[in-house]
Parts: structure tokens; sequence; C-alpha cells
């Protein structure tokens, strides 16, 4: 098997539905909270499942300016199914903004009188008539993301400063412990490196030591989404991490509530 690092294609959305009909259901890459929220048991509910998700993500690609798409492939493989993990990287220039940018996470359809105009300061993603899973529980799935965004003005500081975010990273079932999410990570640190800006994410706790291998450290405490009363149970729970840059651009600057 040899790993590699490449930009995710309008195509490849096709390839990444298609892994619902050729893995056992569930094992795809549908990324958090949407298993979560939207749980199969059956290929023709993973299959629903993965088209509503990815024809969100390929929206999201076509319109968002701040996203880098990443996935790594195994160049070795005759498969068809060829991908193995992905990721969505975001470069922020000015910060990240949650008014600006929580349309892009949560499934609101914009309101029917409010169309693209120049004038408009916030984008308004391209509509994709996919039908809604039977049991995707949407405002379980909205509160989850929304509350993890509006969070980060709490951490990212100065929330005005140029930032790399990490928000989407998947590793099908099968490839996991081949270093392919790693790639991914590296992948990001670069940019953040080449640009001298730090890169943030939320990590489940038990992904938390694989970012800190690769120099991420968490920011104060833990993040917790409470789940009950919002069709879930129980609490949601992330860790905040930061990766400062170590050729200059964190230099100087004030880190607040870092655990090591």
């Amino acid at each position: 098997m040899q790993l590699q690092v490449q930009p995710l294609q309008l195509q490849d959305f096709d390839e990444l539905i298609s892994h619902a009909a050729s893995y056992p259901p569930g094992d795809d890459l549908v990324g958090p909270p949407t298993p979560l929220c939207c749980p199969v048991n059956t290929s023709a509910e993973a299959s629903a499942r993965s088209t509503f998700h990815f024809a969100k993500q390929r929206t999201r690609f076509l319109g968002d300016p701040t996203v880098r798409y990443m996935k790594v492939v195994d160049i070795d493989s005759t498969d068809k199914n060829s991908i193995i993990s992905i990721a969505r990287w975001h470069f922020y220039p000015n910060g990240y903004d949650f008014e600006k940018e929580v349309h892009w996470e949560t499934h609101n359809p914009p309101p029917p009188d409010l169309e693209q105009s120049q004038s408009q300061s916030i984008p308004i993603p391209i509509p994709i008539p996919i039908p809604i899973p039977e049991n995707f529980d949407i405002p379980l799935h909205n509160h989850i993301l929304s509350t993890r965004d509006a969070a980060r003005k709490s951490w990212i500081q100065p929330d005005s400063s140029p930032c790399w975010i990490l928000m989407h990273m998947v590793t099908h079932p099968a490839h996991r412990g081949k270093g392919a999410a790693g790639m991914l990570i590296r992948w990001g640190i670069e940019q953040a490196e080449n640009d001298r800006v730090p890169a943030y994410l939320e990590a489940g706790v038990m992904g938390r030591p694989i970012y800190e291998r690769y120099g991420f450290v968490q920011v104060g405490g833990l993040l917790e989404v409470d789940l009950r009363g919002v069709g879930g149970e129980g609490v949601f729970v992330m860790c905040k991490m930061a990766y400062f840059p170590r050729r200059g651009g964190g230099e100087g600057k004030e880190v607040i509530g870092v655990e090591e």
C-alpha cells in the first residue's frame, strides 16, 4: 500500500457516496456528528445518509471559499474505492466569524426570499434537492455543530486573526492505523507553518493523542455539549486544540489556558 495526499476533486463525491453500497452499513467516510444523529442498520439507510451528507459537502466544495478538501488515496489500489481518508481544512484570512459561517454546517435551507447578490456579506449555498433521511435528527445535528462553532470566540484568540481550522477528518475503518490521518494532519500543519498562523480543531477525547503527537495542545477545559432536550442523551465532549507555528508566527503571542 502506497498512500498519497491529494486535493479532493468534484467527481470524488460520487465515490464517497458509493462507499455506502460497497461496505457494511456505517463503514463509510461520513463524519461526526452525522453517525450519532443518523444511525444506520441497512445498506439502504447507509446510502440515503451518505447521499444526503455528501450532497451538503459537495455544495460546500463548490461555494465555500475557505474550504480545502484533501484526501488520502492508495495509489497502488486497483479498487475503485481508492479514497481511504478525507479531511476538510479551512483557511480564514480574517479569523473565524460564526455568524457568517455557521450556515455551512447546519442543515437549514435558505429563506425563499433571500437571493444571492453582490451586496450580501453571507453567501448562500447552492440548493440541492436531496431528501433528508427519515431517521436523521436534524435539530440534534444543528445543536451540536452550532454550539461547537459558537464557542470558538471564547478560545480562539484573537478571533480576528488569520488561522487554519480542521473541521472534518474521517478514515475508513478498514484503513485506520496506517498513517492516513497523520498525513492529513501534517498537510494542515504545513499550511499553518507556511502562513505563520495557528491551526485549530475540536477533537473527540479518544482522538486527542494523535493530534498531540503532531504538536497540537489542548486549550482550556473540555467543550461539553448537552444533548438532553434536543433529541439526544448525555453530553457530547470535545477537546479544544491548537497548533502554533514554529517559524515565528506564534512567537510572542499569549496562549490562554493551554493544558499539556
